[in-house]
């Protein structure tokens, strides 16, 4: 624990270099991300998936330089929470925290279940339960050990992911090359396809894209062990999600042209299995089932280690118990209690949730969250500096949180419903705690 003789703050050791951090942000989306959405979001959008991406890949590049632009100027753990609350408002920071939390309670716990019921598929005579139990123990395990053991984790992990990702790639090249048909490796059809090509359509398929890259965002929860959080964080945050979304890209590109009809898929909940098996048989599918399991685990150990210090940065503005959340392992420096708590959480979701259910739930929390940054800046930089960039300060945020405002209105009316009563209980709970809201939320200056 990093202190100053006459601190006793606790604070995280600084250990994490831009390269990590950028590994740790498309850890949490995962570079094979598409697997998740592909069938349906490609009929959806009459085979024009790729454009989706795009689209949706610019969109999300507003609300990565919001975040990185927060960074600079508050580089601290606590990511959405504590911009809102140094930038707008202390007990409006909370509500943001709050929302947020959710989505990084809910990141492990989905993935705990699609790694589990993938690993089930692959290896029926073990049960899923016991998938659950062991995916939660690995994940839990590395995060204690420490946030330098995690990213050297998630190095290998995604280096991994990244190699299967080539393979299918090159499978895919080849068997296009290949065909005996009028198929070009180089077409301009996935990007635009005027007999198919419907803006709704592809507007639609762009906003479920975004989902994708869900978790550039968790990047800057470890502003605090960056070693150098005010230059690193920002463009780590930017470089994420462009490389994320060009990786999503090129796979969906070339999974068109592998597989033209997408309205021909065995199960599009697993669509791209049957264009790796079309591309490179078997073996190639199994390659990337395992690839699949891989990327549960890369994105819960990123998500449990951003809740856990989501969770230590509140607890140490003691809006929880700060006694309990800002405990560091003795010996790894690590919020222990935070990590055990999202252990049971997630294993106990995972065995009694549906994967849509939640999946849907994430949307609300993240797309709350990047509202929050987005206007963050545009309060802090154009109205509380005076800096009156325009472009930098009021343009590029406003976009970012007109583009998250328009998702948000789409959620179903049945996330809308619960993510409301979940910060109806969080309105409650800052209502008692701070006294009617009359007791300001102490802070945590960086020092």
């Amino acid at each position: 624990m990093s202190q100053t003789p006459n601190d006793h703050t606790p604070q995280l050791k600084r250990v994490l270099t831009l390269k990590d951090l950028v590994i740790y942000g498309i850890a949490f989306m995962t570079p094979i991300a598409p697997a998740y959405i592909y069938g349906f979001a490609a009929e959806s959008t009459g085979g024009m998936l790729p454009l989706a991406y795009l689209i949706a890949m610019v969109a999300m590049m507003f609300s990565a330089y919001s975040y990185g632009r927060m960074a600079a100027v508050f580089p601290n753990g606590g990511s959405t929470y504590t911009y809102t609350q140094r930038a707008i408002n202390p007990h409006l920071g909370f509500f943001a925290g709050w929302a947020m939390f959710m989505d990084y309670v809910l990141v492990p716990l989905i993935v705990f279940m699609v790694g589990a019921s993938y690993a089930n598929a692959l290896i029926p005579s073990v049960p899923y339960w016991v998938w659950v139990l062991l995916i939660a123990g690995i994940i839990t395990t590395v995060n204690i050990l420490g946030i330098g053991i995690a990213a050297k984790t998630n190095q290998i992990l995604v280096m991994f992911m990244g190699i299967v990702v080539v393979i299918f790639v090159i499978f895919c090249v080849k068997t296009i090359v290949g065909a005996q048909s009028d198929t070009s490796l180089f077409t301009v059809v996935p990007f635009f396809n005027d007999e198919k090509f419907v803006m709704s359509a592809i507007i639609s398929g762009a906003a479920m894209a975004c989902f994708s890259f869900l978790g550039f965002d968790s990047i800057t929860t470890l502003s605090e062990e960056a070693v150098n959080p005010k230059e690193d964080i920002w463009k780590a945050a930017i470089l994420a999600c462009l490389i994320g979304g060009l990786i999503f890209i090129v796979q969906a590109y070339v999974a068109q042209l592998v597989w033209p009809d997408v309205t021909n898929f065995s199960s599009a909940d697993t669509a791209l299995f049957d264009v790796a098996e079309k591309a490179g048989g078997a073996v190639l599918a199994t390659l990337y089932t395992v690839a699949i399991i891989v990327s549960t685990v890369t994105a819960g150990l990123t998500g449990q280690a951003s809740a856990s210090r989501l969770m230590f940065s509140m607890g140490r503005d003691e809006v929880l118990s700060k006694k309990f959340f800002t405990h560091l392992h003795p010996k790894y420096q690590t919020p222990v209690y935070n990590i055990l708590l999202m252990c049971v959480i997630s294993v106990l979701g995972a065995l009694f949730l549906s994967a849509n259910f939640v999946a849907e739930l994430m949307n609300f929390g993240g797309l709350t969250g990047f509202m929050f940054v987005n206007l963050s800046v545009i309060v802090y930089y154009f109205f509380r500096k005076k800096e009156m960039k325009i472009i930098r300060y009021l343009l590029i945020p406003g976009l970012g949180f007109g583009i998250c405002f328009y998702l948000f209105i789409n959620l179903s009316p049945m996330t809308l419903k619960v993510g409301f009563i979940w910060l109806a209980i969080g309105f409650i709970y800052a209502f008692i705690t701070t006294k009617g809201f009359k007791k300001k939320p102490p802070t945590f200056t960086d020092l």
